[in-house]
């Protein structure tokens, strides 16, 4: 049975409505399509023509979310999470970090944030700061190793 006029009509009202508020990656919206319950069909069509009219690019999406992302300030493990969460192709993940990136000195990131945090939690035990700190950092994305080795060079 092919998918009435009403249908196509009805799922694309739906792709529109979610690329209101914020661009979508093409699995998100193929997502929120099946959630929906629309046909196969019907799905990939609304997709095909929402990629030809430029409204979904995961390229773009992944560039734009990853220098958006980046002025939390959050680290590049956890940018791929996400985007990989969002199901973008790696090689556009990896794109939009290394174009990002060009100048972002991720060291220097965590060292500012650690001095930040580090005022704040002056009365703790030096334990309970290290964990503190490890944990939020390594929650923001920022490499195991990398925050070890700030923090331990701060605290000195």
């Amino acid at each position: 049975m092919l998918p009435d006029k009403d249908e196509k009509e009805k799922a694309r009202a739906c792709a529109f409505r979610l690329l209101k508020f914020r661009l979508r990656s093409e699995q998100e919206i193929r997502d929120k399509l099946s959630q929906e319950e629309y046909a196969k069909g019907v799905i990939d069509e609304t997709l095909e023509s929402l990629k030809e009219s430029g409204l979904v690019d995961d390229e773009t999406f992944a560039r734009l979310w990853v220098e958006t992302r980046m002025k939390r300030p959050l680290g590049r493990n956890r940018l791929r999470r996400e985007l990989k969460k969002k199901g973008v192709d790696d090689k556009w993940i990896e794109a939009a970090l290394e174009r990002a990136c060009q100048g972002y000195d991720e060291k220097e990131v965590v060292r500012d944030l650690v001095r930040q945090k580090m005022k704040r939690m002056h009365s703790l035990e030096t334990d309970k700061t290290k964990a503190r700190l490890f944990g939020y950092l390594v929650r923001r994305g920022f490499p195991q190793n990398l925050v070890v080795e700030t923090i331990l060079e701060e605290i000195r």
